[in-house]
């Protein structure tokens, strides 16, 4: 009888592993999904929306740290650790737009459309990696 409760736990914690290993998993996937939306939007918007969508759907590299960690708690492959990292290309280009040099409005438009078909590419590439070749 004591065995089968050990068996049960094990059996409950080897269920709650793969849920939170395949949330990780997906994060980062469904958020550069978001994110191509993010910068279509940011490429054909108003200025004032352009702040507003910039608040709301940019990530902090915090928050990219902690997926990180996670990516590597987790032993994930390197397409994970890049889909995490992605992201964080817009903070970069804002950060240097404010403080190095100022970009123009075609500058900015071409690294928005320059990241945007990254994005897709990656995202691309990863889906003919995980779910043609079985991976």
């Amino acid at each position: 009888m004591d065995s089968q409760d050990q068996r049960n736990a094990v059996s409950s914690l080897v269920s709650v592993l793969r849920k939170s290993t395949r949330i990780v998993q997906m994060i980062p996937f469904a958020y550069l999904v978001v994110y191509a939306a993010y910068i279509l939007m940011n490429i054909c918007s108003f200025e004032s929306l352009v702040g507003w969508i910039d608040s709301v759907f940019l990530v902090s590299p915090i928050a990219t740290g902690f997926m990180l960690v996670a990516s590597n708690l987790f032993k994930l492959c390197k397409w994970h650790k890049v889909a995490c990292l992605i992201p964080t290309s817009s903070n970069v280009e804002s950060f240097v737009d404010s403080h190095i040099i100022q970009f123009t409005q075609y500058e900015v438009i071409a690294i928005y459309v320059v990241l945007l078909v990254a994005v897709l590419a990656f995202l691309f590439l990863a889906h003919r990696h995980f779910f043609r070749h079985g991976c």
